[in-house]
């Protein structure tokens, strides 16, 4: 979300054209009464156009996919569970695929978006291919060596992983499934319309597979929204650490021990209070990363620090 207001705020995905003369500007002028990118093409400036088109979509489509997240979390703190599982299905196999999609394989999303039957046909050509769209675009982002794209593929589409959440999805949207043997109903029910709301499953199988996804999916709006304005090299440099190390600490065990050997950059420096030298526990390892703050071990206060400064 703070990546989305930034780039908003600094207006990054505009594009601003310099005619070449005052005859090109009266001619784009008339045209655009209508249509702006269609008079940036009759000009002209056809790859202009793309970028507009492209980073609107980016814009617009970031940002559905954030607010459904968001909401569906907050559905989960208050435990209803089923209606963040409504919500987490476009944004996961919608939302998600497409700028996976318009990251992977710019030309190929582009030339499909502006076909004459583009409407049509988007969502089959993004439905036949979205193991390869998963593949092209985590070998070209740097958690490639974190993630694979059958994890993700299995996780979101596939109905015969008892593990994954295609099946919660359509148990969340429809009353009743009866198309696939894995997904039908169970006799003299509804789906999920019973369920205990106290229940902790659907919880445990969110959280064992939600991070990992989150993961990927920042990183992907983050390599989109770098095309529209480069960030800041250190900045992205910060970002692909903590995020990457963020989801070490929680899944716990060896990816934690993992995570604290990489904070040594972190050793020497001193509370800022008491002046005891940092101590690395898992805890404060977490705080760094996910918070940028340290809770000293000595006077136990809580305390900021710039992790993302070091970068």
């Amino acid at each position: 979300m703070r990546l989305l207001a930034e780039y908003e705020a600094a207006r990054a995905h505009i594009v601003t054209v310099k005619f070449r003369s005052k005859v090109e500007n009266k001619a784009f002028s008339k045209i655009a009464r209508t249509s702006p990118v269609e008079a940036m093409r009759a000009t002209g400036y056809p790859e202009e156009a793309r970028r507009v088109i492209l980073n609107t979509i980016t814009m617009a489509m970031v940002s559905d996919c954030l607010h459904h997240l968001y909401e569906a979390l907050r559905c989960m703190e208050k435990r209803k569970v089923i209606v963040a599982h409504n919500l987490l299905r476009k944004p996961l196999t919608d939302n998600l695929m497409y700028l996976s999609w318009m990251l992977g394989d710019e030309d190929a999303f582009y030339a499909t978006f502006t076909a004459e039957d583009g409407d049509a046909v988007i969502s089959r050509a993004m439905a036949s291919q979205r193991f390869a769209i998963l593949e092209t675009t985590l070998a070209a982002l740097p958690i490639s060596n974190v993630l694979t794209a059958a994890f993700v593929h299995r996780s979101l589409f596939d109905r015969n992983n008892p593990s994954g959440l295609y099946g919660l999805f359509q148990h969340a949207v429809h009353l009743v499934t009866a198309k696939h043997a894995e997904l039908r109903t169970e006799a003299e029910n509804f789906n999920f319309i019973f369920k205990n709301y106290a229940d902790d499953d659907l919880y445990e199988l969110l959280y064992d597979i939600l991070p990992q996804l989150m993961l990927y999916l920042a990183h992907v709006i983050a390599g989109l929204f770098d095309r529209m304005r480069p960030m800041d090299a250190g900045a992205h440099r910060a970002f692909e650490v903590r995020s990457i190390l963020g989801l070490y600490f929680v899944e716990g065990g060896e990816n934690e021990g993992h995570a604290l050997a990489q904070l040594e950059n972190v050793r020497g420096f001193h509370c800022a209070a008491c002046k005891h030298p940092f101590s690395l526990t898992p805890h404060n390892g977490a705080r760094l990363v996910l918070s940028e703050s340290y809770r000293c071990v000595s006077c136990r206060r809580v305390q900021p620090f710039p992790y993302s400064w070091l970068f």
